[in-house]
C-alpha cells in the first residue's frame, strides 16, 4: 500500500505541474501574442495549380494571333482561394515571362513588371483581403511568343492568427483538462489510501502487542529469559534487512521471531525453571516445544507460513537438529535467521545455569558451528553485524 502511494506522489506532483503550466500557457500566450502575423510563400505549378490555394490557366478559348504581331495573345484566368481559418491578406503572385511578352489589360488587380518578372497585387479599395473559405477572381490579357505556354507561379501571403485559435493552443488546453481531471481522481484515492495506511498501521501495532503479550506471558515464567523474544526479533529484522529480504519479509519475520517461543506454554514450569542443566529426559520434552509451537500457530491465518517457520526454527543445516531433521536450504529461510538470532542471544544472555559467553567466544562458536548447526550465510551476516556493533536495541 506504501509504495503504491509513493508511486502515485510523484505522479501526483507531474499532474499538478502540467495543469498549473498549461492553464498559465493557455491563458498567458493570447494575452501576450493576441493575433501573430506570418508570411506565406508558396510555389506552384506552372501556370496551373489547383485546390487548396486556387488555379491559374490559359483559357484555350481566348487565343489569337494579330496580323503583324509576332506575339500571340491569349487570356488568363486566376483564381485565389483561403483554405485556412485565418484571414489572407497583402497577397500577391508573381511569374517570370520572356522578355518581349507584355500584359495589355487586367481586370481584378494592379500588374507591374520589373525585369522578366511579372508581379500582380489587389486593387487597392477591394480584393486586398481574403476570408476564411473564401476566394477572389483576377485576370490579364498577355501577348508572348507561340513557344511560351507556362511559367513558375509563387503565391506570397500574410495571415493574422488569432493564438487563441491555433492548434497549440487547443493541445494546451487538452492538456489543461486531462492533468486536472487526473489530480481530480488521484486527491481522493490518495486520502482513501492514507486513510487505509493509518487503519493498517493501526491494526500492526495491535498485532505487536499481542504478539509481545504472549511472548511476555510465555517468558514471566523465567526472569532468565525474560526480553529473549524481543532481543531475538530485534536481532531478525536487522539479519532480514542485510541479507536483502522485502521490508514486508522483513516485518514478517519480526513477528514470527517474537512468537517464536510460544510453544513453551506447553512446558512444564519444573524444567523451564530447572536451575541445573536439563537431563536428557527433560531436554527430550524441552524439545517439543518446536512442533507444539507449530501446533498451536497452525491455525493462526493473520501470519501465514508461521507454523512451519516457528516449527523449523531448532533445525540444523547439517540435518541432525529436531523435529523434523530437515537439512540445508530443506529448513525454511525464515526459521534459519530465527537460529542464528536465537542461538546469539541464547549465549549472550544469563541463564540459571550459566552466565553469558565472552563476546570472542560467541563469535568462536558461531564460527564453528557455520555448515553444521547454522547456515553459513547467516551466520557470516551475524558477524558483520557483531562487527559493527548492531547487537543492541540501544
Amino acid at each position: 500500500m506504501l509504495k503504491n502511494k509513493n508511486k502515485l506522489i510523484p505522479l501526483l506532483i507531474v499532474l499538478v505541474a502540467v495543469f498549473i503550466l498549461s492553464m498559465t500557457a493557455a491563458f498567458v500566450l493570447p494575452l501576450l501574442f493576441e493575433t501573430n502575423i506570418i508570411s506565406e510563400s508558396k510555389v506552384l505549378s506552372a501556370y496551373s495549380y489547383n485546390e487548396p490555394y486556387g488555379k491559374l490557366v490559359q483559357n484555350q478559348s481566348k487565343k489569337w494571333v494579330e496580323t503583324g504581331n509576332p506575339l500571340q495573345g491569349a487570356q488568363y484566368d486566376g483564381e485565389i482561394h483561403n483554405p485556412t481559418s485565418f484571414e489572407i491578406t497583402s497577397w500577391y503572385i508573381q511569374f517570370e515571362v520572356p522578355e518581349r511578352a507584355y500584359i495589355s489589360d487586367s481586370w481584378n488587380g494592379t500588374y507591374t513588371r520589373q525585369g522578366n518578372i511579372i508581379t500582380v497585387e489587389p486593387p487597392k479599395d477591394y480584393n486586398r483581403t481574403i476570408l476564411p473559405g473564401g476566394n477572389i477572381t483576377y485576370g490579364f490579357i498577355m501577348y508572348a511568343p507561340k513557344s511560351f505556354s507556362s511559367a513558375t507561379v509563387t503565391l506570397n501571403y500574410k495571415q493574422k492568427m488569432e493564438t487563441s485559435r491555433t492548434w497549440y493552443y487547443y493541445t494546451l488546453l487538452i492538456l489543461a483538462i486531462f492533468s486536472g481531471s487526473s489530480i481530480i481522481i488521484c486527491i481522493p484515492f490518495m486520502i482513501k489510501m492514507q486513510e487505509l495506511e493509518k487503519n493498517a498501521e493501526r491494526a500492526r501495532v495491535a498485532i505487536e502487542q499481542i504478539l509481545k503479550l504472549f511472548a511476555n506471558t510465555i517468558e514471566a515464567k523465567d526472569r532468565y529469559t525474560s526480553g529473549h523474544s524481543s532481543r531475538v526479533s530485534f536481532y531478525v529484522r536487522e539479519l532480514a534487512h542485510r541479507l536483502g529480504l522485502s521490508k514486508q519479509d522483513q516485518q514478517k519475520i519480526y513477528y514470527m521471531a517474537i512468537i517464536h517461543d510460544v510453544g513453551k506454554i506447553g512446558i512444564s514450569d519444573s524444567i523451564l525453571t530447572k536451575p541445573d542443566i536439563l537431563e536428557k529426559g527433560e531436554m527430550d520434552i524441552m524439545k517439543t516445544h518446536a512442533a507444539k509451537g507449530g501446533e498451536i500457530l497452525a491455525d493462526f491465518t493473520s501470519l501465514p507460513g508461521a507454523a512451519e517457520v516457528v516449527r523449523h526454527h531448532h533445525e540444523r543445516w547439517d540435518g541432525t537438529g529436531y523435529p523434523d531433521g530437515l537439512k540445508g536450504e530443506e529448513i525454511p529461510l525464515f526459521s534459519r535467521i530465527i537460529s542464528v538470532a536465537d542461538g546469539y542471544d541464547a549465549m549472550t544472555s544469563d541463564r540459571c545455569y550459566r552466565k553469558k559467553l565472552p563476546m570472542s567466544m560467541v563469535r568462536e562458536e558461531l564460527i564453528n558451528n557455520a555448515g553444521t548447526q547454522y547456515d553459513p550465510k547467516i551466520v557470516k551476516c551475524m558477524l558483520d553485524i557483531m562487527e559493527s556493533g548492531f547487537t543492541s536495541e540501544d
